[in-house]
Formats: structure tokens, C-alpha cells, sequence
């Protein structure tokens, strides 16, 4: 049975980034009637910063070489330990079940929400790890669909294209983990030009970006896997 792990994380409920991750949890839905969804909004309820818990946990997988996800469960000793890995253990299996990840992220200040940040520090444990011999990991076979919205311009030719930090570090970080087999990038761009008086003459810019995400979303969502 399919599916989905949709995480958005923009502070505004009427966000660009949620209105596309909607557009394709309503057609992946559509498209898997007997699907499962699971959601989780990171800036409503925000994921605890990694602490000194959860690091001795990892410290110990790390010097153990353990690789095995049913010994990595039972890795913390301390009350401390445990309560600390409860909560990443719940992030963990959340995305181990997920066959489609949907993640909404806006452009802050170039970068990522910290509210994501947070998320994704907590799942990335050692076993799922990509192994270096196999090239492959737990992981390994999922959807991950990230949907951006950005104040300007930042795609190839554009003035600000070097100021992109969110797809290659995503690129980066979730190669890490086998979450770059099969991602997708879509991108709303020049979304202040509908409050900032200079930017203006960007708004059909960004009427089209959006569509384009929109129509994005829809394709993607409807895709046959294989």
C-alpha cells in the first residue's frame, strides 16, 4: 500500500510552498485511494534540537559500527538517552514507512528553515547511513519531492544563481542517506514581487513560476513508480 510523508515547515498557513505540497498530497490522494498519509507540520510543532543525548547514542553507533536498524533501536542506556532517541525514533520509522516524501521549504535568508533542519539532524543516525560498499541504504528506492518558494530569482543565468544553498546542500545531505535516488526539485520563484513595490514588474514572473510548480506538483503525484 502506498504512501506519503508530507512535512511542511513555512510559518504562513497561506504560504506558497504549503499551496503546492496541498496541490500534491490532493493528486497523489487522488491517484492512491488506498494510500496512506502522514503529516507533520514543523513550524506548528517544531522537532527538539539534536542534544548531548541523542550525540552519545550516535557516539556509540559510530564506535560500534552498528549498521543494524533492530540494534540501533535499543543503542540508548540512560533515561536521559532513551527519552531523547524515542523522539528520533518516531522521525526515523516515520520515514522508513514512507514511500513518497513531500517536503514544503521555503527560501530563509538563502538557506533552509531551521524547523527542518532540526527534523532532518534527528533522522540522520548511523544505520541509515549510505554504505559505502553497497552505495545503498534503508533508504534506498523512496520519492522525495521538495518544493521551494523563493523571494527572487536563483535558477541558471540568474544574478543570484550562486546564492542557492538549498538544492545542492539538499543534494548533498540527502545523498547521504539514499534520499537523492529519485528528487525532485520544484521551484516558485520571484514571490515577493507581490508586496515588494521594486519588484513589481516580476509579478508575471512569478505567475508563471507558480504554475509551473503547480503543474509540477500534479505530474509527480500522479507518477507510476516503478
Amino acid at each position: 500500500m502506498p504512501s506519503l510523508l508530507h512535512i511542511d515547515t513555512s510559518p504562513r498557513i497561506e504560504s506558497t510552498t504549503r499551496r503546492v505540497t496541498a496541490e500534491f498530497a490532493a493528486s497523489w490522494r487522488a491517484a492512491n485511494p488506498e494510500g496512506t498519509q502522514v503529516y507533520r507540520d514543523l513550524a506548528a510543532r517544531p522537532v527538539a534540537h539534536v542534544d548531548a543525548e541523542q550525540i552519545a547514542v550516535m557516539h556509540r553507533l559510530e564506535s560500534g559500527e552498528v549498521r543494524d536498524l533492530d540494534q540501533a533501536r535499543d543503542a540508548a542506556i540512560t533515561p536521559e538517552e532513551k527519552a531523547s532517541w524515542a523522539l528520533t525514533w518516531d522521525l526515523v520509522e516515520e520515514v522508513r514507512a514512507a514511500d513518497t516524501l513531500l517536503l514544503g521549504l521555503p527560501m530563509h535568508n538563502f538557506s533552509l528553515p531551521s524547523t527542518f533542519k532540526a527534523w532532518f539532524d534527528r533522522i540522520v543516525i548511523p544505520p541509515l547511513v549510505v554504505d559505502p560498499a553497497t552505495g545503498t541504504g534503508p533508504l534506498s528506492g523512496k520519492q522525495v519531492v521538495v518544493v521551494t518558494a523563493r523571494g527572487g530569482a536563483y535558477g541558471p543565468g540568474t544574478p543570484r544563481y550562486a546564492y542557492d544553498f538549498q538544492e545542492p546542500y539538499l543534494k548533498a545531505a540527502f545523498g547521504m542517506v539514499a534520499l537523492a535516488d529519485d528528487l525532485t526539485f520544484l521551484h516558485a520563484e520571484m514571490t515577493k514581487s507581490g508586496h515588494v513595490p521594486r519588484l513589481a514588474g516580476f509579478q508575471g514572473v512569478a505567475a508563471t513560476s507558480l504554475k509551473q510548480a503547480l503543474e509540477g506538483a500534479r505530474l509527480q503525484a500522479q507518477r507510476v513508480r516503478v
